[in-house]
């Protein structure tokens, strides 16, 4: 509710919510189910991958690691493209945490698929 009015969530904030949701709760399947077989994902200053198949060997590893904390702070989308930045604390794999700001450029097949055709990521681990 904003200043008592209810504010509608169109269906690309929608779908933008179910893939973050999945990246926050380590659901690999719903990733890798819903990016195109010829997806290109860039993770900006790390790799670049440019199938589904690439993209299933670098979420397997990742399947069920949740976020402890996430804040989304912001969430554009236009037709079939959209935005979102925020903060996550993950878990590190050796028992500690960290704690990193994103920011996730995507682009579906089309305004009405929920097939991420593209995204662009950035990932940085913030100094506590």
């Amino acid at each position: 509710m904003n200043g008592g009015v209810k504010l509608e969530t169109s269906k690309a904030e929608e779908r933008i919510q179910r893939f973050n949701q999945a990246f926050l709760t380590g659901d690999a399947d719903f990733i890798i189910d819903n990016v195109a077989e010829d997806v290109y994902w860039e993770l900006v200053g790390e790799t670049t991958l440019y199938s589904k198949q690439e993209v299933t060997k670098l979420f397997e590893p990742m399947r069920g690691v949740k976020a402890e904390e996430h804040q989304m702070e912001t969430m554009i989308t236009q037709g079939n493209q959209a935005i979102v930045q925020g903060t996550m604390l993950m878990p590190d794999g050796s028992g500690g945490k960290k704690r990193f700001a994103f920011c996730d450029i995507y682009t579906f097949k089309n305004e009405t698929s929920d097939q991420v055709q593209s995204l662009k990521a950035f990932l940085i681990e913030l100094k506590e």
